[in-house]
């Protein structure tokens, strides 16, 4: 039986690559895969907004704005996402303050879920986008969009063509952290995700330390190595096209 102590012996197969393809493990990685892309979309959305305002302020607003982006670095990950748990929970703030308003009869199961891992992962990552974006957007002439709006383009238009296009670097660049932080993130979808949401990295750390079956915990890791290097690629691809 295999154990904490027991060598790795046996002739060299591929089972464990095989064992791979069943239904469960390739749902695992289409659950990370979705929570990681999910991540990365909502903290573009929220993070341009976050960068435009950081770009534009001087002086000491810039510094505070900077610093509100930055605070919530400055606590533990693991910390964060019980502080979720408070929030998230069936007793905890979001339902009540549901229960009292009347929006609802009863709680809403919002823990142990992919939408609570996903909210705890863009509240975490989202200064990483924004600090990104806004490197460019510094980088930006401001005399640029005025050029537009001066050409008659609306302030969106103006943002669309014009500074949008300019600050794709910034943007790909943030997004590429933020995805692969989220893929192999372990302590929030541990405990936001539970037993109900199995991602790769907490499935293979039992395979690892609970099951003990160290062929397959090493094959779903390689398994995420090639999908982290395969974005790598693709985005690498991507940024020699905006240079």
């Amino acid at each position: 039986m295999p154990g904490p102590g027991a060598p790795l012996s046996g002739p060299l197969s591929f089972d464990a690559y095989r064992a791979l393809l069943d239904p469960y493990y390739l749902s695992v990685l289409a659950r990370t895969l979705r929570i990681a892309g999910s991540t990365t979309i909502l903290c573009l959305v929220l993070g341009y907004p976050l960068a435009l305002s950081l770009s534009r302020a001087r002086g000491r607003a810039r510094t505070l704005r900077l610093l509100l982006i930055v605070s919530p670095l400055f606590v533990s990950v693991v910390v964060r996402s019980y502080g979720w748990v408070l929030l998230l929970g069936n007793r905890g703030v979001v339902n009540g303050l549901l229960v009292r308003s009347g929006l609802i009869d009863e709680p809403l199961r919002l823990l142990y879920t992919e939408t609570a891992v996903v909210i705890a992962l863009v509240e975490a990552l989202l200064p990483f986008m924004a600090l990104s974006i806004a490197a460019v957007l510094d980088r930006i002439g401001p005399e640029l969009p005025l050029a537009a709006r001066g050409l008659g383009a609306t302030p969106f238009g103006a943002f669309v063509h014009v500074t949008l296009p300019l600050s794709l670097p910034g943007a790909s660049s943030g997004a590429l952290v933020v995805f692969m932080v989220s893929l192999g993130s372990y302590a929030t979808p541990a405990l936001l995700g539970g037993s109900r949401v199995r991602v790769i990295v907490t499935e293979i750390y039992t395979q690892a330390t609970s099951l003990f079956d160290w062929p397959l915990a090493a094959a779903m890791s390689l398994a995420l190595l090639v999908v982290a290097l395969l974005v790598v690629a693709l985005t690498s691809r991507r940024r020699k096209e905006y240079a």
